[in-house]
Parts: structure tokens; C-alpha cells; sequence
């Protein structure tokens, strides 16, 4: 299961994140003992706003078990990570289909039935993966590998 750590401040680095998470979801020992099977991966990504040039930086968790993240989610919303309050909740993918910044469009809009009746959406966003860290290496399931910077 999935879960996305929203506001996060713009200096953040995945080791802190990845404390901030297992503060809540292990006990002191266990996180002593380094019991890292509870968490595949983080993705740090960058999301900008190319009208009113504002950058925003979000976190998303793999976790390897729902309850897991479940708990995760129920602990740290709200709280405050390097003293800026931070949103956790599930991720959700969102369908290419029904996704109106689309450019080249198969369906008009009006053929949507159960689309959003005001602008909430923000429309000229961009987003950029700056980090990704626990990804496992195809050939080799027991190592994971750190690759930090940016992926096009």
C-alpha cells in the first residue's frame, strides 16, 4: 500500500523521512534492532506550478503491508516534521482516462458525466521525481540500491 507524505519541507532527505515513519509504526527496539522489511520504498517528488511558480515537495511510501500503513496514516497526520505539518493519507493513482490536463484528449469533456464541477484542479503542474530511494535492483531482490537526483 501506498501513502503520501504531503508539504514537506523543500530541505527534507529520505533518511529523515524514513525516521519520521518509523517513529510511529516501530517501537524504539525495533527500529534499534533495524527492522527494515516494513517499508520497499521512498519517493521524494517535486511538484511545480508553472503560473505561479510555486514548488511543493510530497513524499510517497511503499509500505509492504496495508495495516502498516494504515497505522502510519492514523499516527501522522497532522504532526509536524522539521516544524512544518505535514498530511499523510493514501495515495491514489488517478486514471489517465479521466485526467483533463491531458493534452491529446480521445474524449471530450463534455462525454464525462461525473467530472468535478469547479476548477479545483490546479492545471499547469509539473512534476519531477527528485528522489527515489529502497528501490530493489530487477536481478537481485535482496539488495536494494539508492539512486538520488533527477529522472526525466
Amino acid at each position: 500500500m501506498r501513502v503520501i507524505i504531503c508539504s514537506l519541507p523543500d530541505s527534507t532527505t529520505e533518511r529523515e523521512i524514513r525516521q519520521f515513519v518509523l517513529s510511529a509504526i516501530c517501537s524504539f527496539l525495533q527500529r534499534l534492532l533495524r527492522r527494515r522489511n516494513r517499508i520497499n520504498s521512498i519517493e521524494i517528488i517535486e511538484i511545480t506550478d508553472t503560473t505561479c511558480r510555486s514548488t511543493e515537495y510530497h513524499a510517497i511510501v511503499d509500505f509492504e503491508q496495508p495495516d502498516i500503513a494504515l497505522l502510519a496514516i492514523k499516527k501522522l497526520n497532522g504532526t509536524k516534521l522539521k516544524g512544518a505539518p505535514v498530511v499523510v493519507r493514501e495515495y491514489q493513482t488517478r486514471s489517465s482516462y479521466r485526467d483533463r490536463r491531458r493534452q491529446s484528449s480521445e474524449v471530450p469533456l463534455l462525454a464525462i458525466h461525473n467530472r468535478r464541477k469547479g476548477g479545483r484542479r490546479r492545471l499547469n503542474l509539473s512534476k519531477k521525481t527528485v528522489r527515489i530511494s529502497g528501490v530493489f535492483q530487477p536481478g537481485n531482490s535482496c539488495q536494494p540500491f539508492v539512486l538520488e537526483g533527477s529522472i526525466s
